[in-house]
């Protein structure tokens, strides 16, 4: 003789869809941050590379004016540069945060619509 408990398959199944999504959105942040990760090294590899033609730049100028010159030029565009890449690692980091709790929140929902049809 079996006994069936009323909801309890629907228990289960909640619980198996619930680690399910926990893995895939762990899957998903890993991904992320490896993109995040490649995205660092580019930059700091660009970075450097710049610093290098800055400083090969400033030891060729000839004047203290052209230097004063370049030096505010260099300023200006390492500003710019550290703007555009926080603002792209920022919009990187937000994609990656999204993805990754899609599938939580998705059973969030699931959870919650269960809760109303059982209500």
């Amino acid at each position: 003789m079996t006994m069936k408990i009323e909801g309890f398959e629907k228990f289960v199944a909640l619980g198996k869809e619930n680690a399910e999504a926990v893995v895939k959105s762990s899957t998903l942040a890993a991904k992320g941050f490896e993109e995040l990760a490649k995205a660092s090294q580019a930059y700091l590899t660009v970075s450097a590379e710049k610093a290098d033609a800055a400083v090969k730049a400033l030891f060729a100028v000839k004047t203290p004016a052209e230097f004063a010159d370049l030096q505010g030029k260099l300023a200006r565009e390492s500003v710019e540069s550290a703007i555009a890449e926080g603002r792209k690692f920022a919009e990187l980091s937000q994609s990656v945060l999204t993805a990754a709790l899609e599938p939580l929140n998705a059973r969030v929902a699931a959870f919650q619509s269960l809760i109303k049809t059982a209500a």
